[in-house]
């Protein structure tokens, strides 16, 4: 999306490339807000005050939660810990389980002091498929659209 001409990811790693940038959605629409996660606990707090909303922003605030875990304690204990945090914030959530399993094992196979590029980089690439699939989908919507136009 495009705010005042500048375009806008609902999650984007920040400029210093390690926080995490989150547009606040409990401030829309009155307000455009961001808000910055610099730990795995900031981005539980994100999940569970709806600070981000919908299934998938839900998983790929999970995954990049891990991410900011990882910078602080890549250990296998750390990861753990990551896991459950972000797990606890929303037990019934699929995307966010899903995600934090895609997360947890990618990242068990490697070394700890890998680990923190790794999950950056996974969380991308799960925030690049989420941004894939809604593109995709208004692309079929805009078909049905024009369809029930004619």
């Amino acid at each position: 999306m495009r705010v005042h001409g500048q375009p806008y990811r609902t999650i984007f790693v920040a400029d210093d490339g390690v926080t995490v940038a989150v547009i606040d959605q409990t401030r829309l629409p009155f307000a455009f807000e961001l808000q910055h996660l610099r730990t795995a606990e900031d981005a539980a707090a994100a999940i569970s005050d709806m600070v981000v909303r919908g299934a998938p922003l839900i998983g790929v605030t999970a995954a990049y939660g891990v991410a900011l875990g990882m910078r602080a304690d890549a250990s296998d204990a750390g990861l753990d810990r990551a896991v459950a945090l972000l797990g606890a914030t929303r037990p019934t959530a699929v995307n966010l389980r899903w995600a934090l399993a895609r997360m947890r094992n990618m990242l068990a196979t490697h070394a700890p002091e890998q680990r923190m590029r790794l999950a950056y980089e996974e969380a991308r690439r799960i925030a690049d498929e989420d941004v894939a699939a809604c593109a995709a989908i208004g692309r079929h919507g805009l078909g049905i659209l024009g369809q029930i136009r004619a």
